[in-house]
């Protein structure tokens, strides 16, 4: 039978918990792994992706329908500075739909070497410079303000028109931040490992541990932004791969990591390693059985047998609904003696826990794994948490 009891003022508790979710992102001819994952985690997942709340997962779109977002017409609502039920965005009976799964992985850009066209370069030349280097444009202010850490992140040199490799992660994956000092890039060939870089210093720069840059800063961390930007030309050893589209072979080099679409560096093989911040607001409940509460049972064999007709001797009325009074309760008591029913007691057994709002609306329900026996003088504390 449920019972309502309301929470005390120390039985809510608000807190805040900080994850650090790992990934190690494997790439290599034309295939990327996360967490040397390489199976199929359900329908419409691609390997070395992470699905955005995990959408049509469990549906292949022949047999069963996948979801989708929609936008209804005719709501009154504006979209881009315009009214749902303009005719450019088709019938006005019909929705606006889009698509799932919402995918997300890491991504490259390779910058090549370039002129910088200012002061005096041509207008079309001008444009032309900003349309290929817009997105590390417009890192120009967040790198500068990182240099209280680092010098190293000044915009300057190669950042304006010299090589840069960048790698873009989702934050889907990292959520608020990078957590500083554990981001490292793997460089291997034919198997083994040729270089690696790592933040040490925790302040962003990665430094090369092996082969012939040991020692040398080759690249950055945005931690809050999700970019690592690789700057370093120099070869990293003699063992050569094809690295760019229509190139010839070339030696390792940092400018060349994640290098691995399809016809390009066959017998190279890269990873990144980083961890995460996820913090995950929580609720956590304390619900109390007090000595002498959860005594009564709606289950029925909760009556003694030998008045199993209870039901029939009810009454009601303009009084209202009354039960017969002394009906006899099952001892369920067991007792250590063969033939020897021990003194009764009530008790009974806790299997779930309701969650009401203050419009005693139930919200939630707290299954326990096994029943909780509770006897009259017992006194329980269920501890209920909830990630928001």
């Amino acid at each position: 039978m449920p019972y309502l009891h309301p929470f005390g003022p120390d039985d809510i508790l608000q807190n805040r918990m900080v994850t650090r979710p790992k990934f190690d992102f494997v790439m290599y001819s034309g295939s990327a792994y996360i967490n040397n994952n390489g199976d199929v985690l359900g329908e419409n997942i691609v390997t070395g992706t992470v699905n955005l709340y995990e959408y049509n997962v469990d549906r292949d779109g022949s047999t069963q329908n996948l979801i989708y977002p929609f936008v209804s017409k005719n709501t009154g609502l504006i979209f881009r500075n315009n009214v749902l039920t303009r005719d450019q965005y088709g019938p006005l009976d019909g929705p606006i739909t889009g698509s799932y799964p919402l995918t997300a992985s890491i991504t490259r850009q390779y910058y090549q070497a370039t002129s910088y066209p200012f002061p005096d370069g041509a207008d079309s030349d001008k444009d032309t410079y900003v349309t290929n280097r817009k997105e590390l444009i417009a890192l120009q202010n967040t790198m500068n303000y990182y240099r209280f850490a680092s010098n190293s992140y000044a915009y300057t040199g190669s950042y304006v028109s010299g090589t840069v490799n960048m790698l873009q992660i989702p934050s889907i994956m990292f959520g608020e931040q990078v957590k500083k000092g554990t981001v490292s890039l793997k460089f291997y060939y034919t198997g083994s490992l040729i270089d690696e870089a790592v933040d040490s210093r925790q302040n962003g720069e990665l430094i090369s541990t092996m082969g012939n840059t040991s020692g040398s800063t080759v690249g950055v961390v945005l931690y809050n932004e999700g970019f690592v930007l690789l700057t370093s030309s120099a070869d990293i050893s003699s063992n050569q791969d094809k690295y760019t589209t229509g190139a010839s072979l070339e030696n390792a080099s940092w400018q060349y990591f994640g290098a691995y679409e399809t016809g390009l560096a066959t017998a190279s093989l890269f990873s990144v390693s980083f961890e995460g911040t996820q913090k995950i607001p929580t609720t956590t409940m304390f619900a109390t059985a007090q000595p002498g509460d959860l005594n009564n049972s709606l289950n029925p064999t909760w009556v003694s047998s030998s008045a199993s007709d209870w039901r029939s001797r009810t009454s009601v009325g303009d009084s209202g609904y009354v039960e017969p009074k002394e009906t006899p309760i099952k001892n369920t008591i067991d007792s250590q003696y063969c033939n020897y029913e021990d003194e009764f007691q009530k008790q009974t057994y806790i299997t779930e826990i309701g969650i009401f709002d203050k419009d005693k609306n139930l919200i939630g329900v707290a299954k326990l794994a096994n029943p909780v026996q509770k006897k009259e003088a017992d006194n329980y504390t269920f501890k209920l948490k909830l990630d928001m």
